[in-house]
């Protein structure tokens, strides 16, 4: 299969459209293609001046300056990135997956996982993932993702078959994440675009806001991923009424379902907080009830470190109050120490940010 099929289909819209997260840091010095990306609308074209970027100082440096060049934490930015995963396996091949970084969500390993699916298939998709096993927890999960998307472009919307070929993938490595690639089968099956429109072959239903997640011929072990997709498209069709969401996730029997329906609800909230601590709780408090509300404030917490904040969480666990601060300093360090488990440099440097000392210390053991 075509690789330039699969950049033009495989897109992962990770946010609702018009949300944005800025990052915290901006750079001193913002080169000229960096300005000129933030000045241009057009995707195509934006990818012409990060290319031009990547040959003037290599896809590393061209990373960094992305990170800190204060382009929102959006779908758009996301799939922009995917450029350098391009760059990097189009100029290194398979080799070259050390060479991306795990910014914006891990874009650049997505758009170089979807590379070698489009060249080798699965053979290279096995190769490449146990090179991402490599890089860390982090990066294999996301890499994981990655493929779940891949497969549904491979099988042309047949989730099914494109559900089968994550298990046949990971029956080959040690440690793959099933629910990841089950994740990115259904999120590609929500946002999938094919020449910059909704592709009909899509498993969606307006008339059914349960649908695919109640189609008989989906097993059981996928649903998991399914629902952790569902609320985005229940928020589609309620015309972005959060309440209704909310309601609609409550109405679901399975109660695991409907947690994770409810998670995927919060998850929805995060992008259009915009970086607002305060906004969280606002938006937050359209769950029903009180540990619904305060869930969705941690998933929020957790949300905006995976995209690479690393300011927002400490303020919102700052500005709640007990007993749902500390709850928020324990998944916060668990964050932490998760993401930073092999640099011990940058596990102080993070663990410092507490302002709480045991919880700082505690970070830190």
């Amino acid at each position: 299969m075509r690789k330039d099929f699969y950049r033009s289909v495989f897109t992962i819209l990770l946010f609702i459209a018009g949300g944005t997260m800025l990052l915290n840091q901006t750079s001193s010095e913002v080169s000229q293609e960096i300005h000129n990306i933030k000045a241009l609308k057009n995707v195509g074209e934006r990818s012409k001046e990060l290319l031009k970027l990547i040959d003037r100082v290599g896809p590393i440096e061209a990373q960094e300056k992305m990170l800190n060049s204060g382009m929102p934490f959006d779908g758009e930015t996301h799939l922009l990135i995917h450029t350098i995963g391009d760059y990097i396996y189009d100029y290194y091949g398979i080799d070259g997956l050390p060479y991306c970084r795990d910014y914006f969500l891990s874009a650049c390993y997505h758009g170089f996982i979807i590379n070698t699916l489009g060249d080798h298939g699965e053979s290279g998709v096995v190769e490449a993932i146990e090179k991402c096993n490599e890089e860390g927890r982090p990066v294999a999960t996301q890499c994981a993702h990655a493929t779940g998307h891949g497969f549904v472009a491979w099988h042309d919307y047949d989730l099914i078959k494109a559900l089968k070929m994550c298990d046949e993938v990971g029956n080959k490595i040690t440690n793959f994440g099933y629910f990841n690639c089950y994740d990115g089968v259904f999120m590609e099956n929500m946002w999938g675009v094919h020449d910059g429109v909704p592709s009909e072959k899509r498993w969606v239903n307006p008339d059914d806001i349960y649908y695919p997640c109640n189609d008989r011929r989906i097993p059981e072990k996928y649903l998991g991923g399914c629902w952790a997709n569902q609320a985005s498209l229940i928020y589609q069709y309620s015309k972005g009424n959060f309440r209704k969401t909310a309601i609609a996730c409550d109405a679901v029997g399975n109660l695991e379902y409907r947690n994770t329906c409810y998670n995927n609800l919060a998850r929805q909230i995060h992008p259009l907080t915009n970086g607002n601590s305060k906004k969280v709780l606002e938006l937050c408090a359209n769950a029903t009830g009180e540990e619904r509300i305060n869930e969705c404030i941690l998933v929020n917490m957790g949300s905006s470190w995976s995209v690479g904040d690393r300011n927002g969480p400490y303020e919102i666990c700052e500005i709640v109050s007990e007993p749902l601060k500390s709850k928020c300093l324990d998944r916060l360090i668990g964050l932490v120490s998760y993401h930073y488990a092999l640099d011990q440099k940058n596990l102080e440097f993070y663990c410092d940010k507490i302002t709480r000392e045991t919880d700082r210390q505690r970070c830190k053991q």
